[in-house]
């Protein structure tokens, strides 16, 4: 046999094996979901917190992962099963590196002092019903017939590090299920 007769026999030999190789060997399934996010940037604004101070949510928007929590505050923070789920975890929450926020109607004096031990922001939407305020942008408010400040409807939004939050219409879509979300938060998965 000729050099070349060898050098094609172990050509096609290599170039055998490795169809067959390859016939056999599965491939990894690749999944496409089709699901569509409505993505956009995350309505800002500039609030009071619970020791007066401006806080504005602009100052943290591409800095950090943000947990925005909307409460009702007619009953009390300590009323509040969520806001009381949220303060018990705060800490461990923190440590993955994500701000929360809570954001209410002003508080009572009896309630205010609650306010004062939360490790978080909590602020208050003193214009809470206007077209300008936190919770029309957001859509948790629920307006009332008369002239009244409006009341907030409890709602927990995720602001991602990239100033983005999900969509659902004209308002950002709030947690399906805000217990189910904060235990896989503080499960880390």
């Amino acid at each position: 046999m000729k050099l070349r007769e060898k050098l094609f026999g172990s050509l096609l030999l290599m170039v055998a094996t490795a169809t067959a190789w390859r016939i056999l060997t599965p491939r990894d399934a690749v999944k496409v979901t089709t699901t569509f996010s409505d993505e956009r940037p995350a309505p800002t604004f500039q609030l009071l917190d619970q020791n007066g101070r401006q806080a504005n949510l602009q100052s943290y928007l591409h800095r950090h992962r943000i947990v925005l929590v909307f409460f009702d505050a007619r009953k009390g923070l300590d009323s509040d099963p969520l806001m009381r789920r949220i303060r018990e975890f705060a800490p461990a929450i923190k440590r993955t590196g994500i701000k929360l926020i809570a954001v209410s109607t002003p508080l009572t004096p009896e309630f205010k002092s609650q306010a004062e031990n939360f490790p978080f922001p909590v602020l208050r939407d003193t214009r809470s019903g206007y077209p300008d305020s936190s919770s029309v942008k957001w859509g948790t408010a629920i307006l009332p017939s008369k002239g009244a400040v409006a009341d907030i409807r409890p709602a927990l939004f995720v602001i991602e590090q990239t100033g983005l939050v999900e969509w659902d219409g004209e308002k950002p879509k709030p947690v399906d299920d805000p217990e189910a979300f904060l235990t896989q938060l503080i499960s880390g998965s």
